[in-house]
């Protein structure tokens, strides 16, 4: 009873359906088996009612008579109910014959109960089959779970058995391998599955790249029972690897030859640089930066608080200037000129700077050099336009003084004194011509000059200039290209540079005049203002004096600027140098350092045409008289009248305009000859050269004498006297005046304008 108890505790949930056509062996069964614990929902006769009241009532078990009533025995009863209902079935049955078996089999029963039988008997086939069934339902399930699992993963998956023949492959093995599971079935994994160095070629020729796997299947005691392989269609994210690889590469190649410098730098510390980084700022090669600070390495310190103000702002998320120019520290010292642009990045999940920089010293050289130049250019024009007015009165000056002085008599007291004025106008034309040579409005004669030559002419004059503790050398290269430039001022230039060497060495010292052949290429014309490549000459005028710092470096040549004490120095030897070398089509660059002496470098042009300057002619005396007429031309009045007297006193007839136009009606109206034409270079309305030509159509055999304070290329180019011009400078002198209009008038030829 205690067994019974246990199997009915075991078995109370287990519903039966009884099927038996006798009554009374029914009621039997059914009380044997409420007895031992089961629920019996319904017992039928027959199987029509037995298939009804499975499909109502839908037992976990049924007890089947094989030999029933009816049209439908309990075989094909059984094997309804397995394929509608899949619910288990156990035969009663009172034949154990083999055509019974036999049938019953084909059924698949969960067991047999031969009629007659003890409880125990059929308690354990009931309990036998309920576990069997279950356990089919689990396995079904896994199964159909396994199944669906292949199914649904996106891997190909292909089982073999131990023969290597194809037991399964899912629907992602058919389609990648182009074949359907009905076809593969028996067939070799190698005929199915034909793959060459993880390139899968499918059924239909397609090449697909694939990553694969490949275990044992194991049976319960541990045998090989088939293998498994596992792969799938990696196409995608080859394409993708290739993408990004490249991306990679091109992403590299743009940082790496970029001429932009590129830094990360983290809590102050460079994490990451690009070779045009590392070059910006003298390093070999980026290695040799990561790891630096870039404040304490790499800012200066008067840089440091408004770079760290933005870069905290930056990594805060506000926004900063797009660019900005400051100087960092160079490798070997020195400062260069950045200019950046920085942005907030992740670096390692923190917070960093990423920074982009371009090296700016050759620009800001080049920016400092144009506004020194264009400064240059304003001080020139003013200075030029100054000296032209000056030049007026001084010739007024200097005039009338001369002409008094012709009116006195040798012992007259007031001799002295008007010869003090003329000094003193002389003095001032001196000062005047120095603004005009700066600012490059005076009118050279320029000649092919060999500056070798020119300096040993000079030798003896510039020893004289100098101390005797001062030890003058000349290294000459020969032979030496030579220039077009006017000698009378070069030589100016040399003195004038060789009298400021004196001053810086008062305690003595080696002064240097050098002269070299050099090729100025592309390259350095693109980093120097205004210079044109070519060969040129140098000539270097170096000292072992005191030096300049770089504020006067800024300012040596501007008008008037001056270290020396009061006076001791115009403040205009080093304008009127840099005014003769610009307008000679050179340049000028000088080197000093304080307490390392200086070194002018002068660089003219070589050419090979020669150029022939106006030559007048010779043994005219000073004040030479004439009786030709002259036609007079000039706006300013006080000049007018000095120079008619002066004519007029020297027995010339002058006919006077103080314009073109009325110059025109002049000429016009005389009926005599009009031998010499004298006018002003620049005039309200018609300039001098447009008068002369007009007066030059009408009278042909009239000569031109221009003057002026200075030209505005009216009568030059770019200040160069063309051939056959004449030319007198403003302030003149009364002899300078009557030589040179006695000069003019004595030519054999005619000198066209051009």
């Amino acid at each position: 009873m205690a067994q019974a108890g246990k199997g009915t505790k075991r078995a109370a949930r287990a519903r039966i359906l009884v099927v038996e056509d006798e009554g009374i062996v029914a009621e039997d069964i059914q009380y044997r088996l409420e007895n031992l614990g089961y629920a019996v929902p319904a017992v039928a006769s027959s199987g029509e009612e037995a298939m009804k009241i499975a499909a109502e009532t839908r037992p976990d078990l049924v007890l089947m008579d094989v030999v029933l009533k009816g049209t439908m025995n309990g075989v094909e009863a059984a094997k309804q109910m397995r394929d509608l209902f899949n619910i288990p079935v156990v035969y009663l049955t009172a034949y154990s014959d083999d055509n019974t078996l036999q049938g019953a089999k084909v059924t698949e029963p969960l067991g047999y109960v031969l009629k007659p039988f003890e409880e125990r008997e059929l308690q354990t086939t009931i309990e036998m089959a309920l576990y069997r069934h279950e356990m089919e339902r689990k396995l079904r399930e896994s199964r159909q779970w396994l199944a669906t699992t292949l199914r649904c993963i996106s891997d190909a998956v292909i089982a073999t058995d131990t023969q290597g023949r194809v037991k399964f492959m899912n629907a992602v093995a058919e389609d990648l391998t182009g074949w359907k599971q009905e076809e593969a079935l028996g067939k070799e994994l190698s005929r199915i599955f034909k793959a060459n160095h993880s390139i899968l070629i499918s059924r239909d020729g397609r090449e697909i790249s694939i990553d694969d796997s490949a275990a044992p299947i194991k049976d319960d005691h541990g045998d090989i029972s088939g293998v498994v392989l596992v792969f799938r269609d990696i196409s995608e994210r080859k394409h993708a690897e290739d993408a990004l690889r490249q991306s990679e590469e091109r992403y590299r190649n743009v940082v790496e030859r970029s001429i932009q410098g590129i830094m990360i730098h983290q809590d102050s510390i460079i994490q990451f640089a690009n070779p045009a980084f590392a070059r910006i700022f003298g390093y070999s090669s980026p290695e040799e930066v990561i790891g630096i600070n870039i404040w304490t390495d790499l800012i200066p310190p008067e840089e440091r608080e408004l770079l760290q103000a933005r870069t905290a702002a930056c990594l805060r998320g506000e926004s900063i200037p797009v660019h900005q120019a400051w100087q960092a520290i160079h490798k070997n010292g020195t400062r260069v000129w950045i200019e950046s642009g920085a942005l907030r990045i992740m670096w390692h999940d923190r917070p960093a700077i990423l920074a982009f920089l371009i090296d700016a010293t050759e620009r800001k050289n080049l920016e400092d050099q144009l506004r020194q130049t264009q400064r240059m250019e304003a001080v020139g024009k003013l200075a030029g336009g100054v000296a032209h007015d000056f030049n007026n009165l001084l010739t007024a000056i200097t005039g009338y003084a001369s002409l008094l002085l012709l009116k006195l008599q040798s012992d007259d007291p007031l001799r002295k004194d008007v010869d003090e004025i003329r000094k003193a106008g002389e003095r001032a034309a001196a000062l005047t011509s120095q603004l005009l040579a700066f600012s490059r409005k005076q009118i050279l004669a320029p000649q092919n000059l060999d500056l070798n030559q020119l300096v040993a002419n000079m030798d003896k004059m510039l020893r004289r200039l100098i101390s005797e503790d001062i030890d003058l050398v000349t290294v000459p290269e020969k032979p030496l290209g030579w220039v077009k430039a006017d000698p009378g001022q070069i030589e100016q230039v040399i003195v004038n540079l060789v009298v400021n060497a004196r001053d810086a060495m008062p305690t003595g010292g080696k002064l240097t005049l050098e002269t070299a052949n050099v090729q100025f290429d592309e390259a350095y014309a693109l980093s120097h203002v205004e210079v044109t490549p070519g060969p040129y000459a140098m000539l270097a005028v170096s000292d072992t004096g005191c030096g300049m710092d770089e504020e006067t470096l800024s300012r040596i040549f501007e008008p008037f600027f001056t270290t020396k004490e009061l006076g001791k120095g115009t403040g205009l030897g080093l304008s009127t140098v840099y005014g003769i070398v610009r307008q000679s089509g050179g340049h000028i660059w000088v080197y000093s350092e304080p307490t390392r002496g200086t070194t002018f470098k002068i660089y003219l042009p070589q050419v090979v045409e020669s150029v022939r300057p106006l030559e007048l002619s010779k043994g005219v005396t000073d004040l030479e008289r004439g009786s030709e007429t002259v036609l007079l031309v000039e706006d300013e009045e006080i000049v007018r009248n000095l120079v008619r007297n002066i004519l007029q006193r020297k027995g010339y007839t002058v006919l006077e305009a103080c314009n073109g136009n009325q110059a025109l009606q002049v000429s016009e109206s005389h009926s005599g000859p009009i031998h010499l034409l004298v006018t002003d270079v620049v005039m309200p309305g018609m300039s001098g050269r447009e008068l002369a030509e007009r007066v030059m159509t009408v009278r042909g055999e009239v000569k031109v004498l221009y003057m002026s304070g200075y030209t505005e290329n009216a009568i030059s180019r770019h200040g160069f006297l063309d051939p056959g011009v004449a030319f007198i400078q403003k302030p003149f002198t009364l002899a300078t005046l009557t030589r040179t209009v006695r000069q003019v008038l004595d030519r054999t030829a005619l000198y066209p304008i051009s």
